[in-house]
């Protein structure tokens, strides 16, 4: 009896050996050029076609994973963790497929920030979320409920009530306004999340403007990086407001899944108060051999910059005595 494929996977396993084949022709084409052989224009494209085809196909094996995965978590009966969001902060193929030239952000694009969301809640319970209408394949990540117009609210409502956990991202929108309203109206404080995560200063401003107003709760001020705003804002019994800075030790920080530390990291308050064993983030070895290479890159570049230094001014340095 042979054993069952998991949907998307043909979709995948296709991916990955385009992607991988395109970047060795690219390598080949690359080495031909230095040789100064000749190479038709159309060989060019098609290392480039071979990129982006794989890119997609693997995009859409893990949707059909997602669309698989989804209809069993649905249906059980255990606790949920409600994912609340606008729908423009989705991932997309477009986006995908767009940055699969730069090998490191293809790498770390593979798990989107929702995935790995979903990974470090998965102690509270399943991730889900409402799926965008008219969209027959999800994103992939937390398992998608699909409603009609007429019906979301309640919906929303309905599995906030029900959920262990319910975390809602930043944005702007008019339903993710009600849904924040809804939340701050109805459930215990302490089971509420919202999720800021690289959003632009001025942006995060008038959000949280917006929120004070509404809800009559003064939200922090946040952690400003490049002029992004991360973190989790959580709620003490009174709903007074506390940040939760998105950080983790360098060596624990991956290139696949750059956002799960800092995440896992960032809730370790949530997890003592739920009483849930917190993980320590493993060493990424990759990220311990990157941090190496940058730190040698530095310091030939330093020594390159004594070196033209003493031969500038002829201060003799690095004469033998």
């Amino acid at each position: 009896m042979k054993n069952k494929v998991e949907p998307g996977t043909v979709q995948s396993r296709s991916g990955i050996t385009l992607i991988v084949g395109g970047f060795l022709l690219a390598g080949i084409l690359g080495y031909l050029d230095a040789r100064e052989i000749d190479v038709p224009l159309a060989t060019r494209f098609i290392s480039m076609l071979m990129i982006l085809g794989g890119a997609f196909l693997c995009w859409r094996g893990r949707q059909y994973r997602a669309k698989a995965t989804a209809q069993s978590i649905i249906g059980d009966s255990k606790p949920d963790v409600l994912y609340l969001r606008a729908f423009d902060t989705d991932s997309s193929v477009l986006r995908f497929v767009g940055w699969s030239f730069l090998l490191p952000r293809l790498i770390a694009g593979v798990v989107t920030e929702e995935e790995q969301l979903r990974d470090v809640l998965r102690p509270f319970g399943d991730l889900i979320a409402i799926g965008r209408p008219g969209e027959k394949l999800p994103t992939p990540g937390a398992a998608r409920l699909y409603v009609s117009d007429a019906e979301w609210q309640s919906v929303v409502s309905d599995q906030m009530r029900s959920a262990a956990l319910v975390v809602i991202r930043a944005g702007h929108s008019t339903g993710l306004l009600w849904e924040l309203k809804q939340a701050f109206e109805n459930l215990d404080p302490t089971k509420v999340l919202i999720l800021v995560l690289k959003m632009k200063t001025k942006d995060y401003a008038v959000f949280r403007e917006e929120v004070s107003k509404m809800l009559g709760v003064a939200f922090p001020d946040a952690f400003r990086g490049f002029g992004r705003v991360s973190g989790f804002v959580r709620f003490s019994s009174d709903w007074t407001p506390n940040m939760l800075r998105l950080y983790a030790p360098h060596f624990r920080r991956t290139i696949y899944k750059p956002y799960q530390p800092l995440f896992q990291y960032a809730l370790k308050p949530v997890f003592r108060d739920f009483g849930l064993e917190w993980q320590t983030p493993p060493v990424s070895i990759l990220s311990v051999g990157v941090k190496l290479l940058y730190a040698g890159f530095a310091l030939l570049l330093f020594v390159a910059g004594l070196i033209a230094i003493d031969e500038f001014f002829s201060l003799h340095w690095f004469d033998d005595t």
